[in-house]
């Protein structure tokens, strides 16, 4: 649904955040907000950018040490407010809470700019949060809170140090200089998978038995256990890691619109393993053998307006019944643009990283910038994609 500043005044109006709420394999939250405005102008207004410390009733589903926390109070900014008061809150640590206005207890307000919690406060904080039997092992970039062996969370800080520097360095060749993460980078890693549904359920909920890792937007953190598929289990590892670099780095803004095939197709480009590197991961852009044959089996079928509904919309990419072609065409379309046309891909996604929180585009709009970013229509761009792609051998 878009937003429309100027004609959908005095509107009841759904904004789906859960849309935005979490990058996974094969998931995408359905958290729903209703805010209504009540005068003729846009619901929402932009934020100062002044510290807000804001005390509210929680979320059932707000944990500290595993029990519900019933009142909260958040050190933030907000990103931004409804007419009515709600609030999207960024918080010291990268947080985003979406607070409706009956939630809130007391608010205050001042002009200086807000801090970002350091690295050893997210350190202690995370250990408060979290139940008796977590550890935290440090890297240079990241945090990794596990109740693994220190031996398996260092094999997974290995790969995100590689990662990160990688990232970087592909962004750099293409001459984006990027800012580094303002807040302090977290990743969850259980030790099995049970232990991972314990705690992704209490985040996700059932839906957490249809992934093996993901990204949340809303926490900014990932999330994923030791899987036993080796393949898999480094190329979630790269994907999601990918997904909060991109969203802590200005490739992308988080609760903006991002269409689902850019997110998850880039992350698909960084994640394919390396068996012949000692750290399984060691380069940007290999051919995805996994989606490669998922693009290949979906080929014979494609109906001829499947780029359009790729891009026009997430419903491909959000439905279990057709998100196993939709993420092989994903994969294949940024594979193509980025080999092919990448100055223009690149030019592409820092026009959508310029989006705002909540501002959503409507499908047509999307094929509008898209087909003004790549300077053709679908039609033509489509046929050198397929033509381009049945030449790939994996």
């Amino acid at each position: 649904m878009g937003m429309n500043q100027t004609t959908r005044n005095r509107d009841v109006i759904t904004y789906r955040f859960g849309k935005h709420l979490t990058e996974g394999l094969y998931f995408v939250s359905s958290l729903s907000i209703v805010m209504t405005s009540m005068m003729a102008v846009s619901p929402f207004v932009a934020s100062s950018w002044a510290v807000e410390t804001v005390t509210f009733r929680s979320g059932k589903d707000d944990l500290v040490n595993g029990k519900p926390e019933p009142t909260r109070t958040v050190v933030g900014e907000a990103l931004v407010e409804a007419i009515d008061g709600g609030l999207l809150l960024q918080s010291d640590d990268g947080r985003i809470w979406t607070i409706q206005p009956d939630q809130i207890i007391s608010r205050e307000t001042d002009d200086r700019p807000l801090v970002p919690i350091t690295a050893d406060a997210m350190h202690e904080r995370m250990l408060e949060e979290l139940p008796a039997g977590f550890a935290v092992y440090r890297t240079a970039n990241y945090l990794i809170v596990h109740n693994t062996s220190e031996a398996y969370a260092r094999q997974v800080g290995t790969l995100f140090e590689q990662l990160h520097r990688g990232f970087f360095a592909f962004w750099n060749n293409q001459r984006w200089d990027l800012p580094e993460p303002r807040f302090p980078l977290v990743a969850l890693v259980l030790s099995d998978r049970n232990e991972f549904l314990k705690h992704a359920g209490a985040e996700v909920g059932s839906t957490a038995n249809l992934v093996i890792g993901y990204y949340h937007l809303s926490s900014n953190r990932m999330t994923t256990f030791n899987v036993p598929d080796l393949e898999r289990n480094v190329a979630t590892i790269i994907h999601e890691a990918t997904h909060q670099l991109a969203y802590n780095c200005g490739v992308q803004q988080r609760f903006a619109d991002n269409p689902k095939w850019v997110s998850e197709g880039l992350a698909m480009f960084f994640e394919s393993p390396d068996f012949r590197s000692a750290s399984m991961w060691r380069s940007i852009g290999r051919i995805n053998q996994k989606n490669l044959a998922r693009w290949r089996e979906y080929l014979p079928r494609r109906p001829a307006d499947s780029l359009a509904t790729l891009i026009c919309d997430d419903k491909r990419l959000s439905s279990e019944a057709t998100a196993e072609a939709a993420y092989g065409e994903s994969w294949a379309l940024t594979y193509f643009l980025l080999k092919t046309r990448r100055e223009e891909y690149v030019a592409y996604l820092k026009k959508l990283s310029e989006g705002k929180p909540l501002a959503e585009l409507s499908g047509r709009e999307r094929i509008k910038m898209f087909e003004e970013s790549f300077e053709t229509t679908l039609p033509k761009l489509d046929k050198a994609f397929v033509m381009y792609m049945q030449r790939v051998r994996g």
